[in-house]
């Protein structure tokens, strides 16, 4: 889509909203809180319990990142949509080449 002084690569949107959804989905499998294991692993408790807290705190962080990404996403897709149907009403009114008559043959 074309305008004033700008330039919109539809495509381009609606691909970078499709990569955020498709990354939080795969994060969303990846959840850093299952990341440690039982106690018995690390052969100390406190050790254990120092990770067991990284990890938790650390999911609860990128679990914030990825409501905002998810967020994002959602809205390249609600603007890409709105350039396409904006592209679309433009291309239902336009019936020849506004620019045809002033063009040399």
């Amino acid at each position: 889509m074309d305008g004033p002084g700008f330039h919109v690569e539809i495509g381009v949107l609606e691909s970078a909203s499709t990569g955020i959804t498709r990354s939080v989905a795969d994060q969303h499998e990846l959840q850093l809180k299952r990341l440690d294991g039982p106690e018995a692993m690390y052969g100390q408790a406190d050790l254990h319990n120092a990770m067991e807290n990284f990890c938790d705190r650390w999911d609860t962080g990128i679990g914030m990142l990825l409501k905002d990404a998810e967020e994002i996403g959602g809205i390249l897709s609600d603007v890409a949509g709105a350039y396409r149907a904006a592209d679309q009403a433009a291309a239902g009114r336009l019936t020849s080449d506004p620019g045809e008559p002033v063009l040399d043959d």
